[in-house]
């Protein structure tokens, strides 16, 4: 008898969430009480949008380096897995958050920091951390981040975390890739379904299905809708 198993794997901002890293970045950095950081921060972003048009990796690696730099690792981490795990799965979205609570295994390939985004996937979507490819933040022997950043999961490095990751590869896996940029095409076209939840032009968006992205029903997490004043 021939037995499958269903794989999703997707991207986080954007895709599995409704909104980009930086607004968490800024919730981070409020809860840190990094004030000074933040109004440096806020100018930083009107540079760094431009920026990122030319080259997204230099334009990531510039806030994580304002944003981290110096910062406990330890109280980073507290931070992330208490008061920001809720308001990332409140911002959950379709079709990719229901696919995940579906499937056989979950792969989350964010260009988040790893130590944000494994907390709140875990706990809501049971994702394992070993599961999740984020940015590593370097660590220096003082217990604080550096600044500097690993290699970024974007564009081809997610096609190599993909073919790398045990549990997307074998006989009977069948993955269904989710994104929402053209750098994200690449390892959605390297699964066996790619699904962009935002509509590309027909020359970016290749060989990938669309999909809307809709909201998500937050009951299937337990967590009633947040309510207008």
């Amino acid at each position: 008898m021939w037995i499958h198993r269903t794989v999703v794997v997707t991207d986080m901002d954007e895709t599995l969430i409704s909104k980009k890293s930086t607004g968490y970045i800024i919730k981070f950095l409020v809860q840190c009480r990094a004030y000074l950081r933040l109004f440096f921060s806020l100018p930083l972003a009107l540079f760094l949008i431009p920026l990122s048009k030319v080259s997204r990796s230099l334009a990531v690696r510039l806030m994580y380096w304002l944003a981290f730099r110096g910062l406990r690792v330890d109280k980073a981490k507290q931070i992330a897995a208490g008061q920001l795990s809720e308001q990332y799965a409140r911002d959950l979205q379709d079709p990719a958050a229901s696919a995940v609570l579906a499937a056989d295994a979950a792969v989350v390939i964010t260009a988040s920091p790893d130590f944000m985004a494994r907390p709140w996937l875990e706990k809501y979507l049971n994702v394992p951390a070993d599961n999740v490819y984020g940015a590593e933040l370097e660590v220096g022997k003082n217990g604080r981040f550096t600044g500097r950043t690993g290699d970024l999961p974007i564009g081809q490095k997610k096609v190599e975390l993909l073919q790398s990751s045990a549990v997307c590869v074998g006989d009977g896996v069948v993955t269904t890739g989710y994104g929402d940029h053209p750098t994200d095409v690449p390892f959605l076209e390297a699964c066996s379904r790619g699904v962009l939840v935002h509509a590309l032009p027909e020359e970016e968006a290749g060989a990938c299905d669309y999909e809307a992205a809709s909201p998500f029903d937050l009951s299937k997490l337990g967590l009633a809708a947040e309510t207008a004043d």
